[in-house]
């Protein structure tokens, strides 16, 4: 038996579609299951589809049959992976699907502090025809990556198309195409001197924690612009506020939080100069039919008893 239990209903369309395609194993449909009343079998469960946030010691110890959770998102530091050791429960995630819309997420950021569109907004409602100063280019300008994976290289892709100095930042720092440059995290500081844009897309784990702080904000140029497409604890918050005050860069974008949804009185909210978004990089009409294309490849691969293609290493987190 199959289980989905998504924060949004998922489309009929998409329903029909898991449900004929993994006939005729039964699957229930599940919104907020950790604050529902259940007349699911759980006991029976032995495949979970989730988001992730809802996987819980208390929600795994009323499956003992479950072996494989499927997540509907890359992300999976809010899963309890020493419980699925314990286990022995498979962990896949849907790796690949956010190429196409992060790219274009991260081009109109980029596109957006370029052409000054905040201030067109403003004076819009102003009333104001303003023709003073000039809009910026893109074009021949540097950005740095850091997280030159698969999201990673579609965005690179794409700033190559504009006429962008394209630098990756990953572990190793071995040449990889489209980048013009690649570099190991351990040479951040020399990256972080030259880049007019900073995008990261990094995972959450130990080592990336807060890797962007006052030190590396006070490396970059103030006519620089950050973005955060990857994980919230990327980012000292403070330190980020700090800075865009202070003018020490010019801008700043946050897609992703270390609370979400963003608290009301969170003091982003009236930082000067700094976008943001709910976390809607990725979330396009098209999320759902992706992520069941990867789905249905770790559930071929699950069936015949081989490994999934976007299986997790629960050592490593990713």
């Amino acid at each position: 038996m199959l289980l989905v239990s998504l924060p949004d209903p998922l489309p009929e369309k998409e329903r029909s579609y898991l449900t004929a395609f993994v006939y005729p194993m039964k699957v229930y449909f599940q919104e907020k299951f950790l604050n529902a009343a259940h007349e699911i079998p759980l006991h029976e469960i032995q495949i979970w589809l989730t988001y992730g946030s809802d996987i819980t010691k208390e929600a795994l110890n009323q499956m003992p049959s479950l072996k494989w959770i499927q997540v509907f998102q890359s992300g999976i530091e809010k899963v309890p992976l020493e419980e699925l050791k314990k286990r022995g429960i498979l962990l896949t995630n849907i790796k690949g699907i956010h190429g196409i819309p992060m790219s274009e997420h991260a081009i109109s950021t980029i596109l957006y502090f370029a052409k000054n569109l905040e201030k067109y907004a403003f004076n819009k409602q102003k009333h104001l025809w303003d023709r003073c100063g000039h809009d910026d280019e893109i074009y021949g300008k540097t950005i740095s990556i850091f997280g030159a994976g698969t999201v990673g290289t579609a965005i690179a892709e794409r700033c190559c198309d504009f006429g962008m100095r394209v630098i990756g930042v990953n572990t190793s720092g071995e040449p990889k195409s489209p980048f013009d440059e690649m570099y190991a995290m351990k040479d951040k500081e020399t990256v972080l001197k030259t880049s007019d844009f900073v995008l990261l897309l990094l995972p959450s784990i130990p080592e990336t924690y807060h890797c962007i702080s006052r030190h590396e904000l006070s490396l970059m140029k103030e006519s620089a612009y950050l973005i955060n497409l990857g994980r919230g604890s990327l980012i000292n918050n403070q330190d980020l506020i700090n800075s865009l005050k202070s003018g020490s860069i010019r801008g700043a974008s946050l897609d992703v939080f270390e609370e979400e949804p963003l608290p009301e009185d969170s003091p982003l909210w009236e930082t000067p100069h700094l976008l943001i978004t709910p976390h809607m990089a990725a979330r396009t009409w098209r999320y759902y039919e992706r992520a069941l294309e990867k789905f249905a490849l770790n559930f071929n691969a699950f069936q015949q008893g081989e490994q999934p293609p976007y299986i997790i290493n629960l050592n490593k987190g990713y």
